[in-house]
């Protein structure tokens, strides 16, 4: 009889012990430090944008990249499954497997800091080894390079003044061992022994932010400022303003332009993103149109979408703006549009040189605060 007064004891104490602690699981928060963002980071699509992975997990580790800011990205133009992602002071990632896995880039010379911001970035065409990275780094703009894919780095250009960037970076197309690029300071330089000596070629009034090079001939170069568009026919020693045809077809605030690409077939095209337009030109910058896009005047948030950056491959051309991606096969003649399931921006879209169908895009987003609940004056809390 004792022994099952003892029996029910303890199954009533076990009984109470596990709803309690059911309870307890029940009513545990998790932690927002720890939850997964599920609209930033890197998205992929492998059909042409049907359909998306997110592309966020860090080998070696239980973080993502979904916290991270991203401000560039770009892929090795010979092996399409390397690539390279800056972020806004978080560094340099790299993935070996076409973003299935992204390592922390960290540098054995210890020149690259952990927390540097990576505005743009440039693989050297037939050789993976080469990487050039525009950077503020350690509070000052600097150029890195690496010759060992991202192992060890070291200082190729640094900028006196603190808080100005190096903000682009550009190989020559035909000779290598030129590179070019344009500091916030306005500087327009150049290198020709890989980054070694530098000849600073012009001094733009307001930052350099992007550089396209004519890859037929590369005595064409464009550069993009916060104030314009300029061109130079003799590799950079002199120079003419565009914005004078820019600004005779629409009236626009260049100050918010913010990509410029060159067409992969044709360097006489240029695109040019503008709040949610495109603008292009056929003729080097002379004459202007605007793509006929089917970018919506307000994104799911509310939002006015912008183009941050395009891709392409072939006659296809890529843009994001807002959720969505929306993909040309004819230059921008006609469009489709295909639904990411995020919340965010599309800020950065990169496309596979080796399958059209292949698309990565980076995306930004902040949930927006929680409203404060008003206190009730009547209670005593």
């Amino acid at each position: 009889m004792k022994t099952l007064k003892k029996i029910l004891t303890l199954s009533v104490l076990l009984l109470i012990t596990m709803s309690f602690s059911g309870c307890l699981n029940l009513s545990k928060k998790s932690d927002p430090e720890n939850e997964k963002n599920e609209h930033q980071g890197i998205f992929k699509t492998t059909d042409g944008g049907k359909s998306w992975e997110h592309k966020v997990e860090i080998e070696k580790s239980e973080s993502f990249l979904d916290k991270i800011k991203i401000a560039s990205m770009a892929m090795d133009p010979r092996n399409n499954s390397i690539l390279y992602l800056g972020t806004s002071q978080n560094g340099l990632y790299k993935s070996d497997n076409g973003t299935n896995s992204w390592k922390k880039i960290v540098d054995e010379n210890k020149i690259l800091n952990g927390s540097a911001t990576v505005y743009d970035i440039a693989v050297e065409n037939g050789n993976s080894d080469v990487v050039y990275i525009a950077t503020l780094n350690n509070g000052r703009g600097e150029l890195l390079k690496s010759e060992d894919g991202g192992e060890s780095w070291v200082s190729s250009y640094i900028i006196s003044e603190i808080g100005k960037q190096v903000n682009s970076v550009e190989i020559d197309p035909i000779y290598k061992n030129i590179v070019y690029i344009g500091t916030e300071q306005g500087g327009f330089i150049k290198s020709e022994d890989k980054g070694n000596t530098w000849l600073a070629l012009k001094w733009f009034k307001t930052g350099v932010k992007d550089i396209v090079i004519d890859f037929w001939n590369n005595n064409g170069v464009v550069a993009r400022t916060a104030k314009g568009i300029f061109k130079s026919k003799n590799g950079g020693s002199k120079w003419e303003s565009l914005n004078k045809s820019l600004q005779s077809f629409a009236e626009i605030d260049i100050s918010k332009m913010s990509s410029m690409t060159i067409d992969n077939k044709n360097p006489l095209v240029i695109y040019i993103t503008y709040l949610n337009l495109i603008l292009v030109t056929r003729d080097g910058g002379y004459t202007w149109e605007k793509l006929n896009t089917i970018t919506p005047s307000r994104t799911a948030l509310g939002t006015i979408p912008q183009v941050k950056q395009i891709g392409m491959i072939d006659e296809i051309i890529y843009y994001g703006a807002g959720n969505a991606l929306y993909k040309s096969e004819n230059k921008g003649v006609t469009w489709s549009s295909y639904n990411i399931p995020i919340k965010g921006d599309v800020r950065y879209t990169v496309s596979d040189y080796k399958d059209s169908q292949v698309i990565y895009v980076g995306a930004f987003y902040d949930p927006p605060p929680e409203e404060k609940k008003k206190k009730n004056p009547f209670l005593p809390y």
